[in-house]
C-alpha cells in the first residue's frame, strides 16, 4: 500500500486506551503463555491460526472478568482491526466456535496508524476493481466512482499503483496473498465502514482524564505558570535596534498618505464644507490620485485591500489568461467572512467552480494541498480552502503582482493619475503647513514657534480666520 507520511489523527486520551488493548495483543501472542497457534487448511495451509473460541477461552482465563465482559472484550479487539477474520472477512465479530482468525501486524495497528488518505483508499477499490473485473459491492462502487470524479488528475498514478501491486501480489504464494488481502480488507473496514455501520475510530473508548488535570491545577502548577510568563515578558524577542528601524521605515513610507500629517488635498473635509476629497478617493473612479497608485506598490496587500487596485489587478490577470487566481482568493474570503449558513453551499460551489475534474475556472495547486482539501470535504467548514487559498495568494504575491508593477498597464496609470492642487488652507495648528504637489515633506519649511514677544494681533484677525 502507498503511504503518505505518519502520525495519527486520534486524541491522546483516546490513544492510551488503545495502548493498553495493544499491550493486552502482544501479550495474547506470546509463545509461551499467549494462544497457541496452529496450521489450518483454508483453501490452502494457512500457519499462525486460531479459533474464535480460543480468543475467549485465553480471554476468560487471563484477564479478570466473566464470560460477558470477556466476549465484549475480544469482540472490541477484532473491531478495532487488532484481529481479523478469514472466513467471513467482511464481519469484525467474534465468533465462539471454530472460525478461524489470525493477528493483524502492527503494520496496521492504530498506533503506528498511517493516515487514511483518499488516494490510498481510491488505490485499494482500483485494485479490488480489476481483480474482481467490476464486481465491486455497492457502497464501495459508489465510493469507486466518488472518488474517480474528484481525484481524476491523479487517477493515471492510481491505476499504476494498482496494477503494480497486482502483479507484486502474483509473485507471492497463494497462502501468502489470502492473508494479505484479509488483512487489507480489514483495515479498511475499520477506517472506511460501510454505509450504516458504526464507525469505530470515532465512537470507541476515551479515558475520562477531566478529574486528574482539574487536581493538577494547584498552587505550584499556578506559581510556574505565573513565572514561566514573568520571564517570557522580559525575554527580548526582537532587537530594539531592528524594530525601531522597521517603524521608522514604515512611517517615511506612509508619511505622504497619512491625513493628518501631511494634509488633505485638495481640502480637508473634517474641517470644511468640501467633499470632493472624498469623492476623489471613492472605491471605484474614472481616474485616481497618484498617491493611491503609488500606495499598491507598497505591498501586495494594499493593492488587494483596494476595490479599484483589485479591479485594476484583475484586468491585468485576464490578459494573462489567470484571472482565476484572483476569483478563487475572493470566494475563499467570502466564505471565510460570510454568513455560517451559507458556508456548505459556498464550499459546494467553490470546488465546483475551481477545483473538480473539468472545472470551469479551474486553479491549478499542488497535490498535497489538493489531498488535505479534498479530505476536509468530508465535514466542511468556512476555513476549508486556507491552505489552497494561500497556495494562490503566494503564486500571485511572487509571480503576477511584480509582472504588474513592470507593466504598460500600470505605468499608465501612474501617468495618467491626477495630484489635487490646494484649494483652501487650514486653521489647526498641526496642520498649517500643507503639501504642495511632488514637494518632499523634509524640505517643507515649518511654522515658526511664538515666544511671546511678538506683538499682539488685531482684535480682529481671529474673527476673520474663522470666517
Amino acid at each position: 500500500m502507498t503511504i503518505h507520511g505518519t502520525g495519527s489523527q486520534l486524541g491522546g486520551a483516546q490513544m492510551a486506551c488503545l495502548a493498553k488493548m495493544e499491550t493486552l495483543i502482544v501479550a495474547m501472542q506470546d509463545p509461551d503463555t499467549g494462544i497457541k497457534m496452529r496450521i489450518q487448511r483454508f483453501l490452502v495451509p494457512i500457519p499462525h491460526l486460531m479459533t474464535g473460541n480460543d480468543i475467549f477461552q485465553w480471554l476468560l482465563q487471563n484477564v479478570s472478568a466473566t464470560e460477558e465482559e470477556s466476549f465484549h472484550l475480544g469482540d472490541l479487539i477484532i473491531k478495532y482491526g487488532y484481529i481479523y477474520p478469514l472466513k467471513d472477512p467482511r464481519s469484525l465479530v467474534l465468533r465462539v466456535d471454530d472460525s478461524p482468525y489470525r493477528f493483524q501486524t502492527p503494520y496496521y495497528w492504530t498506533s503506528y496508524k498511517w493516515p487514511a488518505t483518499e488516494l490510498d483508499y481510491a488505490i485499494y477499490l482500483a485494485k479490488k476493481n480489476i481483480k474482481k473485473q467490476g464486481n465491486l459491492v455497492d457502497y464501495e462502487k459508489d465510493n469507486y466512482n466518488r472518488l474517480h470524479t474528484r481525484i481524476n488528475h491523479t487517477w493515471d498514478f492510481v491505476v499504476m499503483q494498482a496494477r503494480e501491486q497486482l502483479r507484486a501480489a502474483k509473485q507471492r504464494k497463494k497462502s501468502d496473498r489470502i492473508v494479505l488481502d484479509c488483512q487489507e480488507q480489514a483495515y479498511w473496514l475499520v477506517n472506511r465502514p460501510p454505509p450504516g455501520a458504526l464507525n469505530i475510530m470515532e465512537s470507541g473508548p476515551r479515558r475520562n482524564t477531566i478529574q486528574a488535570r482539574i487536581k493538577l491545577k494547584n498552587s505550584a502548577y499556578y506559581k510556574k505558570e505565573i513565572e514561566y510568563y514573568t520571564n517570557a515578558l522580559t525575554r527580548s524577542r526582537v532587537k530594539s535596534s531592528i524594530s525601531l528601524e522597521g517603524f521608522v521605515r514604515h512611517c517615511e513610507q506612509y508619511l505622504l498618505h497619512d491625513p493628518i500629517m501631511s494634509g488633505c488635498l485638495p481640502s480637508n473635509p473634517w474641517i470644511t464644507s468640501g467633499t470632493i476629497y472624498w469623492t476623489m478617493n471613492a472605491d471605484l473612479v474614472a481616474v485616481p490620485t497618484r498617491l493611491r497608485v503609488e500606495r499598491w506598490a507598497f505591498s501586495f496587500q494594499e493593492l488587494l485591500k483596494d476595490p479599484l487596485g483589485r479591479q485594476e489587478f484583475r484586468r491585468f490577470l485576464e490578459k494573462e489568461i489567470s484571472a482565476e487566481n484572483l476569483s478563487f482568493w475572493e470566494a475563499c474570503e467570502d466564505v471565510q467572512y460570510g454568513e455560517q449558513s451559507r458556508v456548505e453551499e459556498k464550499v459546494e460551489t467553490i470546488f465546483e467552480q475551481f477545483l473538480a475534474a473539468g472545472a470551469s475556472k479551474w486553479v491549478n495547486i499542488d497535490s498535497k494541498t489538493m489531498e488535505k482539501t479534498l479530505d476536509g470535504l468530508q465535514m466542511p467548514h468556512r476555513y476549508i480552502f486556507e491552505d489552497a487559498q494561500m497556495h494562490i495568494y503566494m503564486l500571485m504575491k511572487k509571480d503576477s503582482y511584480p509582472r504588474y508593477l513592470k507593466s504598460q498597464m500600470y505605468k499608465n496609470l501612474l501617468e495618467s493619475s491626477i495630484v489635487p492642487q490646494e484649494s483652501r488652507k487650514s486653521v489647526f495648528p498641526f496642520t498649517k503647513w500643507h503639501r504642495q504637489p511632488n514637494q518632499n515633506p523634509s524640505q517643507t519649511p515649518r511654522p515658526k514657534v511664538s515666544d511671546g514677544k511678538d506683538k499682539a494681533a488685531p482684535a480682529g484677525t481671529v474673527s476673520q480666520v474663522q470666517n
